[in-house]
């Protein structure tokens, strides 16, 4: 998220903060903290009984993202508009899964052609997708695999100058 009003509300923070919220109302017996990376404030008010699953770490280092993507169990990206999401590419890099809106074509087609995660339309399939994807632990270290190997097939260094040099030829 960012601190500017208009790029929290393309980057959807506080969609996926309520959709978080919700799922916690909903979902009590289900252990789950959302942790934030970014600046600015978050766009939500959290209340006071969430206040701890709600992490805001705000801006961090390289190597702290890449130990965040590390750490995690599900990576969501609920922006509605990107050309590309390189911290979808980063969350694969290190195995995780990703949960995406359908809202995006393209994030929602890297998930589909990977077969690297999953995606929603509305807060009830983003329930169905956090619930399915910690309750099959087997098939969210499979997604991740997936994306990890979708990356390393088509995003390494090697591999994007041969296709620029293919193009040029």
């Amino acid at each position: 998220y960012n601190e500017n009003n208009a790029d929290n509300a393309l980057k959807k923070a506080d969609e996926l903060i309520n959709f978080y919220l919700t799922f916690r109302e909903k979902n009590a017996d289900v252990s789950l903290k959302l942790v934030m990376l970014g600046g600015g404030q978050l766009p939500v008010e959290i209340p006071q009984k969430y206040k701890d699953d709600v992490i805001d770490l705000g801006f961090v280092s390289i190597e702290d993202k890449h130990n965040a993507f590390a750490a995690c169990t599900i990576f969501c990206n609920p922006s509605y508009f990107e050309s590309f999401s390189l911290v979808i590419m980063e969350s694969w890099l290190a195995k995780r899964p990703v949960i995406v809106s359908e809202h995006c074509a393209v994030t929602t087609n890297f998930a589909l052609e990977t077969n690297g995660g999953l995606w929603y339309y509305n807060y009830d399939e983003f329930e169905g997708c956090v619930k399915y994807l910690l309750d099959n632990e087997d098939v969210c270290q499979k997604m991740g695999q997936n994306g990890f190997e979708y990356v390393m097939s088509h995003f390494t260094h090697e591999k994007i100058a041969e296709n620029y040099l293919n193009f040029i030829t």
